[in-house]
C-alpha cells in the first residue's frame, strides 16, 4: 500500500543525495578539492539525509509489518475455497462436525447486537497490532461462506496504490539550497555578518620607516531570522475514519504534506527573487528573448554579475517550467537546438536537458519550478544564484489529531512546522534577468 508521507520523505532523501553527488562531481570534473562552502554544505546535507534515512527505515518497517498482517488476512480468506492441508478434504464443502457445519459456527462477533465493529477491528489490528481484534477477524472469516450467504461485511478492495492525488509542485529549489534543520527548537536565530572592512587601511609603504596608517575600519552586524509556522488542518467526519481503510488518514496527511512542501518551495522562490533586486537584463518581449543567442547571453551576464558581486560563482539558474520549455526551443541559424537532450551529439550546444528532466545551462544547474512564477504572468524572472548562500531553516514537522474538538462527530487532522529563509550576501549572491511582456 502506497504511503504518501513515506514517499515524500524518500523524495527529500533523493534530493539531498543528488545534491551531495552533484557537488562532488563538480569538484572532480574541475580537478580540485571541495571548497569550504561545498564541504560544509555536504556535511549539513549528509546529516539531514542521515536523519531522514532513520525515519524512512522506521516507517518502512511499520509498512512492512502492516503488509504482512494484510497478507495473512488474505490467506485466511482463501482457505474457505482451498484444500485442507491435513486431511485433504475440500473445504468448499461444509465439513461435518457432529451435526454442525463450518458456517454454522459463526462466533457472532459482528451481529447487529454485537459491541464490536468489523471496520473498527480492521483498523486496530492493522495500525495498532491488536491481537484480540485480529483473532475476532480470523474467527469471523473462517465462518463466512460468501458463495451462499453473500458478501456479508467483507470490505471491498481499495486499490490505494492507484489513488490519484492532486498535482502539485514538489521541493526542487528548496532542495537545491542549503537546508539547516532546527529540530524541535524553532527559536529566532542570530547570524553575524561583516559590514565594513580594512580595504582603505592596508596600503604599500611609501618610504622606509614611514608610519603605517590605520583606523577602526572593521565593523560587523547581525541578521535575525525568525522562523514562522507553516501549518494546516483538515476536519474529517468520524464516520469516514471509523468506516474506511486505515489508509484514509495517511492520504489526508499526505495531501497536507504536499501543500506544505509547495508552500516551502514558494517561500524559497520568493526570497531569492526579492534578494536579486533590479534585473541585470530586461527583455521587452518574448521575441527579444528568443532572438539569436540573447537568452543564453542573459544567463551568462547574470551569472557573471553574481561572480563580480559575490567574488564566487553562481551554480544554479532557476526559472518557471514554461521558461525552461522556451529555453529548450532555442535554435541556432541552422535550426539546431541550443539545449538538446543528453543523448544528442554535441553540436553548437549551450546546455543539455529534456522536457521532463531539468538539465544544465552554461554549467549552471537548471531548476524549473512553480516557485519562480506561473509561467503565464509577466514580468517573469530567471534567477542565477549561489545556492550555498541561501539558507532554509526547517523544524521537525508535527502531525496531530484532535478528537471531539467540534463535537463527537468530527476529528481534526493537522500538521505544524516552522520554516525561515534568508539569502546571505543579499544582492550579491543572487541576480536575475527579466522578460517584461509577451509582446508589445
Amino acid at each position: 500500500m502506497s504511503n504518501p508521507y513515506l514517499a515524500s520523505l524518500r523524495e527529500r532523501y533523493d534530493g539531498l543525495r543528488e545534491g551531495i553527488a552533484g557537488l562532488q562531481t563538480r569538484a572532480a570534473e574541475e580537478k580540485r578539492d571541495l571548497t569550504e562552502d561545498e564541504l560544509r554544505s555536504i556535511t549539513e546535507q549528509a546529516e539531514q539525509a542521515k536523519a531522514l534515512a532513520t525515519q524512512i527505515e522506521d516507517l518502512t518497517e511499520i509498512e512492512t509489518r502492516n503488509r504482512k498482517v494484510a497478507e495473512l488476512g488474505a490467506q485466511l480468506l482463501t482457505t474457505t475455497t482451498g484444500q485442507d492441508g491435513q486431511d485433504g478434504e475440500d473445504t468448499t464443502q461444509s465439513r461435518s462436525l457432529g451435526a454442525a457445519r463450518t458456517q454454522d459456527r459463526d462466533p457472532g462477533h459482528y451481529t447487529r447486537s454485537s459491541q464490536h465493529s468489523f471496520f473498527g477491528d480492521l483498523y486496530r489490528s492493522r495500525v495498532f497490532g491488536d491481537e484480540v481484534s485480529s483473532r475476532r477477524l480470523h474467527e469471523h472469516t473462517r465462518a463466512l461462506d460468501t458463495g451462499t450467504e453473500g458478501v456479508g461485511v467483507v470490505p471491498p478492495r481499495w486499490m490505494t496504490d492507484e489513488f490519484e492525488t492532486l498535482a502539485r509542485q514538489g521541493r526542487a529549489l528548496a532542495n537545491a539550497v542549503r537546508n539547516i534543520p532546527l529540530g524541535d527548537d524553532p527559536r529566532p536565530i542570530t547570524l553575524p555578518k561583516q559590514t565594513a572592512g580594512t580595504d582603505n587601511v592596508v596600503a604599500e609603504q611609501a618610504n622606509e620607516n614611514d608610519p603605517v596608517d590605520g583606523t577602526d575600519a572593521w565593523d560587523s552586524d547581525v541578521d535575525l531570522v525568525a522562523p514562522k509556522p507553516t501549518a494546516g488542518k483538515q476536519t474529517v467526519s468520524r464516520q469516514m475514519l471509523d468506516m474506511s481503510s486505515p489508509a484514509i488518514d495517511m492520504l489526508i496527511y499526505g495531501d497536507l504534506m504536499s501543500v506544505y512542501n509547495l508552500k516551502v518551495e514558494q517561500k524559497v522562490g520568493g526570497a531569492v527573487i526579492a534578494a536579486a533586486g533590479a534585473p541585470v537584463t530586461a527583455f521587452a518581449t518574448e521575441a527579444e528573448f528568443a532572438a539569436d543567442a540573447a537568452a543564453i547571453d542573459a544567463v551568462i551576464d547574470t551569472s557573471i554579475a553574481v561572480r563580480n558581486a559575490r567574488k564566487l560563482g553562481a551554480n544554479v539558474v532557476a526559472m518557471t517550467v514554461n521558461r525552461w520549455g522556451k529555453f529548450k526551443k532555442l535554435k541556432d541559424a541552422n535550426n539546431r537546438p541550443l539545449i538538446p537532450v543528453s543523448t544528442y551529439g554535441p553540436q553548437n550546444v549551450a546546455g543539455i536537458g529534456s522536457v521532463n528532466v531539468d538539465g544544465v545551462i552554461e554549467d549552471l544547474a537548471a531548476v524549473a519550478t512553480d516557485a519562480i512564477g506561473d509561467g503565464v504572468t509577466y514580468p517573469e524572472s530567471v534567477v542565477a544564484l549561489r545556492s550555498t548562500d541561501t539558507l532554509l531553516f526547517e523544524s521537525n514537522l508535527l502531525r496531530f489529531r484532535f478528537e471531539e474538538q467540534a463535537g463527537p462527530e468530527s476529528v481534526v487532522l493537522g500538521i505544524w512546522g516552522y520554516t525561515a529563509v534568508i539569502v546571505r550576501q543579499a544582492g550579491k549572491s543572487v541576480k536575475r534577468f527579466q522578460i517584461t511582456a509577451a509582446s508589445v
